[in-house]
C-alpha cells in the first residue's frame, strides 16, 4: 500500500468516526386537549413548559432519542407519555422549523 493510499484510508476513517459523533437536534411541538397543561421531563424532573409549547433536544449518540414526559393538570390525572423523537437535525434552527407534534389527551377526575 502506497502513502498516498494510507493517507486516503485514514482521511475517510476519521470523516466517518466524525461523523458518527456529530451532534444531532429535534424538536417537538408538544399539545394537550385540554391546554394549559405542565410539561414534566421524566429524565430528571425539569419543567419543560406548560401546553401548547415547543421543546428541543441534542443528543450526540443516536439519531432516535426515547424522550418520556408527564403532564399535570388540576381537575386531571397526571399522565406519562413515551415518544421517539427523530434527531435528523444537524443544528437546532432547522429543528425548530420542523417540528415532530405530541398530543396527548387528559383525562378528567370528574367523571
Amino acid at each position: 500500500m502506497t502513502n498516498k493510499q494510507t493517507r486516503l484510508i485514514l482521511l475517510l476513517a476519521s470523516s466517518l468516526l466524525l461523523g458518527a459523533c456529530s451532534t444531532h437536534y429535534g424538536a417537538a411541538q408538544i399539545v394537550s386537549n385540554p391546554p394549559g397543561a405542565e410539561v414534566i421531563s421524566d429524565e430528571d424532573g425539569t419543567i419543560i413548559g406548560t401546553t401548547p409549547t415547543t421543546a428541543w433536544w441534542k443528543d450526540s449518540s443516536s439519531r432516535r432519542k426515547n424522550i418520556i414526559l408527564r403532564f399535570k393538570k388540576d381537575g386531571y390525572y397526571e399522565k406519562v407519555t413515551p415518544f421517539w423523537l427523530s434527531m435528523r437535525h444537524k443544528n437546532l434552527k432547522d429543528a425548530q422549523k420542523s417540528t415532530q407534534l405530541v398530543e396527548v389527551v387528559l383525562d378528567s377526575r370528574n367523571k
